[in-house]
């Protein structure tokens, strides 16, 4: 039934009018509504409209004039309960319409999903992939060093690019260290048939290596370097350095010419256009006393095929090329 609206103070007054002239308590005026005790002192109190066969029966009961009232159409309240209840909510969640808004309901509704993990589940919602937080050690570094040399890094993701023909055994190998470090699924993609991408999927791994000294996005732009506490130890320097070099790093030949003699020559060669990183990898070469010079702005070469031999004693190689080019030169005359 549709309510009705008196002017401000007459609902209260109509019905103390109606008890103080019919000399009746309120429990008989109640009783004629038809409606509870509490119901009838909200009206009394104004804190609510009166109900339009409430009052007919009040009216048809005690024979009172009825002063000016104002019949409200079915749903007059649903209006101003959702203007509340919007307000309601912006209160504890934020303006979804504003930035701040939707990232403070993101957050709220996180916590409960985390919560409550059978119920994120079951509607669809992802949560963080639970990891192992390992403490810093040379598989870590040589992780390090590989992502500095081919890795990427970015909200959600991270991902390593090889060469399909080349280095595919050793993308099942980085795919292993991902896995005995964090112990975190991985997939292994191919794309364009030469490029083998290994990508594991994890903000809480990603935060991981931020902390660990890492940088998201673009490498060059955002200074990626060797991390500190990489470059103060020589055991985690040898590990990073293994990284980088299997990844932006290998063994060349390359042909000199003596009185009509051809000599070959084997060397090794790292290459990065970032200044910052290709000083760090210069500094640890040179801390372990492996003689190489950097050339043309973005290359660090070692020429001599004897310090080659000490690089692969001291710090060696998990890639198989580099392994296989090594082995099946190291003979050869110079």
């Amino acid at each position: 039934m549709p309510r009705v609206k008196f002017l401000k103070g007459k609902q209260s007054d109509f019905l103390n009018r109606i008890r103080v002239g019919s000399n009746i308590e309120w429990l008989d005026i109640a009783k004629a509504c038809r409606v509870q005790m509490r119901t009838l002192f909200d009206w009394r109190r104004d804190k609510y409209q009166m109900g339009g066969a409430a009052l007919r029966l009040l009216r048809k009961k005690y024979r009172l004039s009825i002063p000016k009232i104002e019949i409200l159409p079915e749903n007059w309240n649903l209006r101003n309960a959702a203007r509340l209840g919007a307000i309601r909510r912006n209160e504890l969640y934020g303006n979804p319409g504003t930035p701040a808004g939707r990232k403070k309901g993101g957050t709220v509704s996180a916590l409960k999903f985390r919560n409550d993990p059978e119920f994120a589940k079951k509607v669809g919602f992802k949560l963080r992939k639970h990891i192992i937080y390992p403490q810093k050690s040379s598989l870590l570094a040589e992780l390090i060093g590989i992502l500095l040399g081919d890795g990427s890094i970015n909200e959600h993701q991270v991902r390593i690019y090889n060469n399909n023909k080349t280095d595919r055994d050793y993308a099942y190998f980085i795919k292993r260290i991902i896995s005995n470090l964090f112990k975190i699924p991985t997939t292994i993609t191919v794309r364009d048939k030469n490029t083998i991408i290994v990508t594991a999927s994890s903000k809480n791994l990603v935060d991981y290596l931020v902390d660990c000294g890492m940088k998201k996005g673009d490498k060059i732009l955002n200074g990626a370097d060797v991390p500190e506490w990489i470059l103060k130890d020589k055991e985690f320097s040898k590990s990073c350095l293994r990284g980088l070099m299997d990844t932006d790093g290998g063994i060349y030949f390359h042909n000199h010419i003596t009185k009509g003699i051809i000599y070959r020559h084997m060397g090794l060669c790292f290459t990065s256009h970032s200044k910052t990183l290709l000083n760090s990898v210069h500094k640890m070469f040179l801390g372990l006393n492996l003689n190489c010079k950097i050339a043309g702005g973005r290359h660090i070469f070692i020429y001599d095929r004897k310090e080659v031999g000490k690089y692969m004693q001291i710090i060696g190689s998990h890639n198989s090329k580099h392994i296989k080019r090594f082995e099946s030169y190291k003979n050869s005359k110079v």
